[in-house]
């Protein structure tokens, strides 16, 4: 029998096992691959631009990446995705930690690859003679980490295991992997890891797609951006990423004074997966890291950023990051100030819009986004997809609708419906929620969405193959792009 706590009051209680993880649902993050000096491959999360440094080191001339997540958070972004690209030929640097007999204990290695390895040392300490000790500790030093050197101290260890485990869940600089010997490393002085590369000079479309790849499905929703990269090819791939994961690619386009190269980068994608995403240009300034210096971003980090900031706000996804709300705080400049053809700009930017290109322009004091269209052509068979925001939208119901499904998995199939008459109201109410922030168009619900969970998507077929399921048909609001004010003027003498 449980003890009574008295109330008010606090309970703390362990399990040995995690709780059920949430499926991600923010359509906010953003997902960015690109170059930087240090850090792993694998996709992780930082939620500002320090949090990049500690990872991903500083500022790199041959990258874009750093400039670009600082324009993110700092024009309101909340959490990326850091996909780091290497080389074909990348190598992690390396120590072995050796015993009394010269055999491998343990092998030290840097947390990621890439010259920066080459400069953190690690030093066996306490050991014992013979290597035949009760405990031993470590003391990591990286003398070329982000803000300066940086000195981690493992407490004593017992076991070659719970070294291990202290690297991989407690040192920013190295993980520990088991060598032949099962006897502890030999005290010894403090030495370099080694052999570390990034073979960055290797790159190629193929590590791009790798990174891309890395941003699996499960961790959610958001805007995808291989950064700063604007060839037929990357722009392909990220489409084809964002369809396949239920995300939105945010292309840049070329940073070029000419028309006809940019358009042309949009509508060469016109035709696959073109639904998925929405390319802009030209790209931004920003202030440099020196005082009367600037630097040059891709569009894609003030897109996103609008994106994070209206989502964390409570907006709705359909409500475009552009306009009033996507002003940006930290531009000030565009790096080809307008296209003009001779016609005049605004008739530029018109013929633009219609061929795919979403513009940052200056417009009464502010550099803003003026355009929220993807790629489709809008006198296509999927001209219905023209609205950037309707793209997001669905990416959002899809992932809501599956955070809802995980509830029902290995749920009974009642034979009074109940189970589908549940299944029916988490989803309307989902709908309803869209509807209430005015994406989902119509003067009541039933005119704006309908959610069926009833005989016909649940066939006794379906039944028998124990699935369930639900379809849901949803009309999306559009949004203004022209907006048209008429002025009567009425003699004094006539009534209104």
């Amino acid at each position: 029998m449980s003890q009574l706590q008295p109330r008010p009051g606090s309970i703390v209680t362990t399990r040995t096992t995690t709780p059920p993880r949430t499926v991600p649902t923010d359509t906010g993050v953003w997902f960015v691959a690109g170059l930087s000096d240090r850090g792993q491959t694998t996709p992780t999360l930082v939620q500002s631009l320090q949090d990049f440094i500690n990872i991903f080191g500083t500022r790199q001339t041959y990258s874009v990446l750093y400039d670009a997540v600082e324009t993110f958070f700092r024009e309101g972004g909340a959490r990326a995705y850091i996909g780091r690209v290497v080389g074909p030929a990348a190598v992690v640097a390396f120590k072995n930690l050796n015993d009394n007999a010269a055999a491998v204990s343990l092998v030290a290695k840097a947390k990621g690859p890439g010259a920066f390895g080459n400069v953190i040392t690690v030093q066996v300490q306490n050991p014992g003679a013979g290597g035949t000790a009760s405990s031993f500790s470590l003391q990591v030093v990286d003398t070329g980490y982000p803000g300066g050197t940086l000195t981690e101290q493992s407490p004593d260890f017992t076991s070659q295991a719970a070294a291990i485990a202290w690297a991989q869940s407690n040192s920013q600089l190295i993980t520990l992997t088991l060598g032949a010997s099962s006897l502890f490393p030999q005290n010894a002085a403090a030495s370099a890891l080694a052999t570390g590369n990034d073979d960055r000079a290797s790159v190629t479309d193929t590590q791009w797609r790798a990174a891309l790849t890395g941003f699996t499905r499960d961790l959610g929703p958001g805007q995808v951006t291989q950064i700063g990269r604007t060839t037929t090819t990357a722009h392909a791939d990220t489409l084809a990423h964002a369809a396949a994961n239920n995300r939105t690619a945010i292309l840049d386009g070329p940073d070029s004074p000419t028309v006809a190269t940019v358009t042309t980068a949009a509508t060469t994608q016109r035709g696959t997966n073109d639904e998925y995403g929405a390319l802009f240009a030209p790209w931004i300034v920003i202030p440099g890291l020196v005082a009367g210096t600037t630097r040059i971003v891709p569009p894609s980090a003030l897109v996103c950023a609008k994106c994070g900031k209206n989502d964390g706000a409570g907006k709705s996804p359909n409500n475009p990051a552009a306009g009033i709300d996507g002003v940006g705080s930290f531009v000030i400049g565009l790096s080809q100030p307008a296209y003009d053809n001779g016609s005049g700009v605004d008739v530029t930017r018109d013929a633009m819009y219609t061929l795919g290109v979403n513009q940052i322009v200056f417009r009464y004091g502010n550099y803003e986004v003026f355009g929220w269209r993807t790629l489709v052509d809008p006198n296509g068979a999927k001209g219905d997809w023209i609205n950037l925001g309707n793209r997001r939208l669905a990416m959002a119901m899809v992932a809501k609708g599956l955070a809802i499904a995980e509830n029902f998995i290995l749920e009974e199939i009642d034979g009074q419906g109940r189970v589908f008459a549940r299944f029916n109201g988490m989803l309307s109410a989902m709908c309803a929620d869209y509807f209430t922030l005015g994406s989902l168009y119509g003067v009541r619900p039933e005119d704006a969405y309908s959610v069926d969970t009833g005989p016909q998507v649940n066939t006794i077929a379906t039944i028998g193959n124990r699935e369930l399921h639900a379809a849901i048909s949803a009309r999306m609001s559009p949004d203004s792009e022209l907006v048209v004010i008429e002025i009567a003027k009425v003699p004094v003498t006539q009534n209104l």
